[in-house]
């Protein structure tokens, strides 16, 4: 099987990085290779009172994942015509990334074993979730 289009989950961490890395390993041998570089905002379950900034929340946390992205962007120059990044929202990331693998025509997710988050040991590893949903092949990377 031919790889035409790899995803790979990057929130900036070390273990995310080694995942780019390995991406762009596999996609630099063949120009005809896309990989789409994901960002999970999660967004918080708020309260009430916290609602009324929730746009400022969001807006800030955006921001933040769009400078994660940039700087995937710059680890992947030598095949930035090849490199698509996107955004994605929710209070869930591997629901997310579950649907993002389940709405595109990916050959490979690749992504690291541990993320920046706090929450893992009260959530669940992500990598975790998507190894075992996922209807693609996945790359945990260590």
């Amino acid at each position: 099987m031919a790889l035409e289009k790899i995803f790979v989950a990057y929130d900036g961490s070390e273990h995310s990085q080694r995942a780019l890395s390995m991406a762009k390993d596999i996609a630099i041998l063949s120009p005809h290779i896309k990989v789409d570089v994901v960002n999970v905002v999660l967004i918080p379950l708020l309260t009430g009172v916290e609602t009324s900034n929730l746009t400022e929340i969001i807006g800030l946390m955006v921001e933040y994942g769009e400078s994660i992205l940039a700087d995937a962007k710059k680890r992947m120059t030598e095949i930035e015509d090849q490199v698509t990044t996107h955004i994605l929202r929710g209070s869930a990331p591997a629901i997310e990334i579950l649907k993002m693998l389940d709405e595109n025509d990916y050959d490979l997710a690749i992504m690291g074993n541990r993320g920046l988050s706090g929450l893992r040991e009260f959530m669940g590893s992500v990598s975790y979730k998507v190894l075992h949903q996922a209807k693609v092949p996945v790359l945990v990377v260590d």
